[in-house]
């Protein structure tokens, strides 16, 4: 009888499972520890990794000139993001996430172009517009070490795109004057801030040469005479509300003074430019470093930047049908009709064209047209200030000269 119960096998498995139940759970909840740690450790590594990449992206400027910052701003993003490192020497530091001068691939911070689909390392100050950042470590474990495994490898990396828009704000007033890309790229960028002119369609007159042209912002209409005060005048009566033309689009410019236009603009018409200032907001454009460089009133539109090559500034007249590489706000500030007569008493510290206008006309030349520096008596224009004011529209997937109108994004 108690060899038949020896015998009897029934209940071993039971006995078996209840054996190695114990163990099983322990290794089962030991591995659901290490991953869920490791899986923490990943989330926030990846976290850092798009706030350096968004940092860096956002000091990307005109030229090259921007890279260091840009670096500087990536690395110090990335050390302020700490992760849960399980010892101080993986913690990200300025020893391990380096500035990467040399813009290796492999290197912690990558300057580079997106295209909207690749990035590509790059080193072309007119054309970079995105900002890499990568880094890599290990996490220790604790019970997968019964199993051999004693570390496991993560990584993280983000790319954060300074995105061109593509178009103006849809409800923005597009003022038919176009700026030159000279503006946004190599080491004669202006930078936000900068003052333009236009004036004169001769490099060796008085005022050198423009900084921009009159653009026909209506497709198929050139940028004559008649077709730019027609828009003009759209713009003032209120009639002024985007474009169809888009970023990469062609566009027809003419760097004449148009004397019709000014001279309307400069008048009486209760539309006409002093009517606008004198119903101006305070209105600033600031420098790229944030401060001021206009504080004060003037008429706010958006304007399109054109291709206008790598000579800068650009020799001469600007005309012809360059490509549109971008979009700013611009704050018209002064216009300048014949002999000395500025539109309206601007007189904003530091501006450039007070001492180009007759006391008794807005400005502070004292005497009459005899006393205006040489080769000014004739001249008409219009002054303003552009800045770098993001404009919200969608962006444009072929990098072109890099403005801060850019739209920061994570891309990847």
């Amino acid at each position: 009888m108690i060899l038949g119960w020896l015998r009897d096998q029934r209940g071993s498995i039971l006995l078996f499972t209840t054996v190695l139940v114990v163990p099983l759970m322990i290794i089962i909840g030991g591995l659901a520890l290490d991953l869920a740690y490791y899986g923490t450790v990943d989330d926030e590594l990846q976290r850092s990794m798009d706030a350096a990449a968004l940092a860096g992206a956002g000091k990307l400027g005109f030229n090259d000139t921007f890279f260091p910052t840009a670096r500087q701003y990536a690395q110090q993003y990335a050390i302020a993001n700490s992760y849960r490192a399980d010892t101080a020497s993986k913690q990200i530091n300025t020893s391990n996430f380096t500035l990467n001068t040399a813009n290796n691939p492999n290197g912690n911070i990558v300057l580079g172009i997106w295209d909207g689909s690749t990035f590509t390392p790059s080193l072309d100050g007119t054309r970079v517009n995105a900002v890499k950042c990568q880094f890599n470590s290990t996490v220790q474990t604790f019970f997968l070490r019964m199993l051999g495994m004693n570390l496991l490898p993560t990584a993280a990396g983000a790319i954060g795109w300074a995105a061109q828009p593509v178009t103006p704000p849809p409800t923005a007033c597009v003022f038919p004057v176009s700026l030159s890309s000279c503006f946004f790229q190599g080491a004669t960028s202006g930078g936000c801030g900068a003052t333009i002119t236009m004036i004169s369609s001769s490099t060796g007159s008085a005022v050198g040469g423009n900084s921009g042209a009159w653009a026909s912002v209506v497709p198929g209409q050139d940028a004559n005479n008649s077709n730019i005060l027609a828009q003009v005048k759209a713009a003032a009566g209120g009639n002024c509300s985007g474009t169809t033309l888009n970023t990469n689009n062609t566009i027809p410019v003419n760097g004449g003074q148009l004397n019709d236009v000014i001279n309307w603009l400069s008048g009486p018409d209760p539309t006409a430019f002093p009517a606008r200032y004198a119903s101006s907001p305070m209105l600033e454009v600031l420098k790229q470093d944030g401060t001021p460089a206009y504080q004060g009133q003037g008429w706010e539109v958006f304007v399109p930047i054109i291709d206008t090559g790598s000579t800068c500034p650009p020799p001469g007249n600007i005309t012809g049908t360059p490509t549109i590489t971008g979009w700013t706000r611009l704050v018209i500030t002064q216009v300048l009709a014949k002999n000395g007569t500025c539109a309206v008493a601007n007189h904003w510290s530091g501006n450039p064209w007070d001492e180009h206008c007759l006391v008794s006309k807005n400005g502070t030349v004292p005497g009459g047209p005899s006393n205006l520096p040489s080769g000014w008596a004739g001249q008409t224009g219009i002054f303003g200030y552009y800045d770098c004011k993001y404009s919200p529209s969608p962006p444009a997937p072929n990098p072109g000269p890099i403005s801060a109108t850019a739209k920061l994004k994570l891309v990847k």
